[in-house]
């Protein structure tokens, strides 16, 4: 998918069934109040950032946790069909982000600032090819950026775009720089005061990802010591 090395590139076709960082398009916003604008005709000016945006960014920032059902459908080029999974997720700046596949297969995803780890008999075991160890790990904390509600900070990786109407919100991320050979863009979408809906990527070969996520609990609070076990 990126194309950095030969091993990379095999890599990253068994990562994509069960990786789910490296993805997601906006093939048509899943709300529809939204259907008839595109987000990334309202690109926001380097020297100005929306009053609306910073307010959802400091909402974003107080939380010390996301726990949500989530909903992913895949298309992958090597795949007839569309790849349908459900599944736990849970954020916290602390710790990472923290994916249990439930549905059609069973298998947890860890996600850090260090890395990219499949949980394997009991243990972490890091999936990040060596060969590309920078450039994903590029990628990896502006993925986590984006958990974390740090918009200003993302505009180190992304030219951001921004529409608001009514109730809810949409955000485009254009990338920069090397992460333009990983993928086309990022969007999300989600309603005031601060809740994110659907996770929209486009990747850079034509495959794609959306992601929906369901019964989503924000909350000010660190995680439970069972949760944190989650992380190790």
């Amino acid at each position: 998918m990126f194309c950095v090395t030969q091993d990379f590139a095999e890599k990253g076709r068994r990562m994509r069934v069960v990786f789910i960082v490296f993805f997601v398009v906006m093939f048509g916003v899943a709300t529809s109040v939204f259907a008839t604008e595109n987000v990334f005709d309202h690109p926001i000016p380097e020297n100005t950032f929306p009053l609306e945006l910073k307010k959802l960014s400091d909402r974003f920032e107080r939380f010390q946790s996301i726990r949500t059902r989530f909903v992913q459908t895949k298309k992958i080029s090597v795949l007839i069909h569309r790849l349908v999974t459900k599944g736990l997720f849970v954020s916290a700046p602390e710790y990472g982000v923290y994916w249990k596949i439930e549905s059609p297969f069973d298998t947890e995803i860890l996600i850090t600032s260090g890395g990219y780890y499949q949980r394997k008999d009991g243990n972490w075991i890091s999936e990040t090819p060596a060969s590309a160890k920078a450039q994903i790990q590029a990628y990896l904390k502006a993925f986590l950026l984006v958990f974390s509600g740090k918009f200003e900070e993302l505009r180190e990786y992304f030219t951001l775009s921004f529409l608001k109407r009514e109730n809810d919100w949409n955000v485009g991320l254009s990338p920069k720089g090397q992460l333009k050979n990983l993928i086309l863009n990022m969007q999300l979408t989600g309603s005031f005061p601060a809740q994110l809906r659907f996770f929209l990527i486009q990747e850079v070969n034509g495959d794609f990802t959306k992601i929906e996520f369901h019964d989503a609990r924000y909350s000010s609070q660190p995680l439970s010591e069972s949760e944190q076990k989650l992380f190790q």
